[in-house]
């Protein structure tokens, strides 16, 4: 499987876009490796009406466009993820009569880093029916 991902950076306004595909084992390395603690110690230290978005990293399968997010929150030294699924899911269009068609629907919830990270490798062996239980 392929992702792309972006980053959102606490101080830009732009989202990064890498179109660089990467494998399972590079978004583990990029989630592992990404300084979590020290984007939200300087979210601390800049001012509040310069900050733009929380620290976030955001990777997307290629192949069925479902896409999950990770964005460090709380405490530097102690901090969560708020996670964030899309997942495309068929809607029946007018009751029915017209077909379906597909719509990407995201939910999010607030996990611990362990959990979040459990979540996050659900997500790269294609799990996605336990993802969606644990985000009811």
């Amino acid at each position: 499987m392929s992702y792309t991902y972006s980053i959102c950076h606490i101080d830009k306004p732009e989202i990064e876009y890498r179109s660089k595909t990467i494998d399972k084992n590079q978004v583990l390395n990029i989630v592992n490796s990404y300084p979590w603690s020290e984007e939200l110690n300087r979210m601390k230290e800049i001012d509040e009406e310069k900050i733009c978005y929380s620290p976030s990293l955001d990777f997307k399968n290629i192949d069925d466009n479902h896409s999950f997010c990770l964005t460090g929150v709380g405490d530097p030294l102690n901090y969560t993820f708020s996670v964030w699924y899309n997942r495309p899911i068929k809607k029946k269009v007018f009751f029915g009569l017209m077909g379906e068609k597909e719509k990407l629907v995201v939910i999010d919830k607030h996990f611990e880093k362990e959990k979040a990270i459990e979540l996050l490798n659900r997500f790269l062996d294609k799990k996605y029916e336990s993802i969606e239980q644990e985000m009811k």
